[in-house]
């Protein structure tokens, strides 16, 4: 059993994370500038450090943060400060500076220390979602036709009781890679993340992960599960064909079952018998099928004498049902019922207790580069977590039966 992080916001987290982010690598990235002045007196470590604090500590703003610094021993100490404190002008000039690009290097290459350290399968499994993030947005502008915060739209999200069915704001589409460890938790670790307006759908950034993954990794999972925004057909034939990617989805809930299919998880023969996936054949697109060993209405079946017992469909009649992965497999429903619903919890952390959701996100850059900070802590805190030593678990060896009691 492992031993768990201290809380988030506490300093033995500060202190624990302290020594693991990349300060020689963002220091190359991104050199001092020689022109001088108290501007520039800080190096670009430190300036990207106390942009971590706002998600590692209980400050949720980096003016309330720069104001609260003097009085913060530990977090000056965790972004190796010395008398030269950072101002806000300071902090925005080092936003304007790093980009977006720049902080994706930074992520890259945390991941690649990562994935060398773990090691990664080609046959990866990934998942993929998105979640809303509502802008810092005091309504519509009727002089420029948009809203206040720049670049956010009206989107719509999961109705849940007390909340609208749309929001304003932006969205936030992680991939993310189902670390392949034994670990008394889950480990989700961020690959890749895009933030787009919130009008802007899932499926339309499943392609482009994997081609960035593949361009920048040399190596992209190779089964991704996702939610039924992901449902598109033409995606998930290209992800099948070109990338010999599985895309694993659920159906709704009105949708028309296709023969042989007669619920979602259940697959049977034109006589009633209830059969098993066997294995895809990728040079044909055929999905086998075959009659579970415990079959009994095939002994009685008017045609057994020439019925081989095995069934072929082509994967092109529904990208969904089929596939690379029939959704009636037990591998499809392992996956749709015990793996997908773990990243809810994970999205739930960067928003609540990494504070995402807190920020006073009012433009679009700035979203971007908030989320790709909070990447960075989730990988920092992934490493941390795996250099921690197990502990015995007191509960793993239970007492094989009951005690004696002895009369006297």
């Amino acid at each position: 059993m492992s031993r768990p992080l201290p809380l988030t916001g506490t300093v033995e987290l500060l202190d624990l994370l302290a020594d693991s982010p990349p300060d020689d690598f963002i220091n190359e990235l991104l050199p001092r500038r020689a022109t001088g002045g108290r501007r520039h007196a800080l190096l670009a470590s430190q300036l990207w450090r106390v942009h971590l604090l706002v998600l590692l500590t209980s400050c949720r703003s980096l003016n309330l943060l720069v104001a609260q610094l003097p009085e913060q021993p530990a977090w000056r100490r965790f972004a190796r400060l010395g008398r030269t404190l950072p101002t806000v002008r300071m902090l925005s000039d080092f936003r304007q500076q790093i980009g977006v690009g720049s902080l994706r290097r930074i992520n890259r290459y945390l991941l690649q220390r990562l994935l060398r350290r773990e090691g990664v399968q080609p046959h990866s499994l990934a998942l993929i979602d998105a979640t809303d993030l509502p802008a810092a947005c005091d309504g519509h502008k009727r002089d420029h036709g948009a809203f206040s915060a720049h670049r956010a739209t009206r989107g719509g999200r999961t109705i849940k009781t007390g909340q609208m069915p749309w929001y304003v704001g932006y969205k936030k589409h992680s991939f993310r890679l189902w670390l392949p460890r034994p670990h008394s938790r889950a480990l989700l670790i961020p690959l890749v993340s895009w933030i787009t307006p919130a009008n802007v759908h899932e499926s339309r950034l499943l392609l482009p992960s994997l081609r960035w993954l593949r361009s920048h990794l040399g190596w992209w999972p190779g089964i991704v599960v996702g939610d039924m925004g992901y449902l598109s057909a033409e995606i998930k034939r290209a992800a099948r064909l070109g990338w010999q990617t599985a895309v694993v989805t659920p159906l709704r809930a009105n949708i028309a079952l296709q023969p042989p299919y007669v619920n979602p998880g259940r697959v049977e023969c034109p006589q009633g018998q209830r059969l098993e996936w066997l294995e895809y054949d990728p040079e044909e697109s055929l999905q086998w099928f075959r009659a579970v060993p415990e079959a009994d209405l095939c002994h009685r079946c008017w045609e057994a004498s020439t019925c081989p017992r095995l069934f072929a469909y082509p994967s092109e009649t529904h990208e969904s049902f089929f596939g690379s992965i029939p959704l009636a497999s037990r591998l499809a429903q392992r996956l749709l019922r015990r793996i997908r619903p773990r990243i809810e919890p994970t999205q739930s952390f960067e928003k609540n207790q990494l504070g995402l959701g807190k920020l006073f996100l009012n433009s679009l850059r700035f979203t971007w580069q908030m989320s790709l900070w909070t990447d960075a802590a989730i990988l920092l805190r992934t490493m941390a977590l795996l250099d921690l030593p197990n502990e015995p678990d007191p509960l793993a060896t239970p007492h094989p039966k009951q005690l004696q009691l002895r009369l006297a």
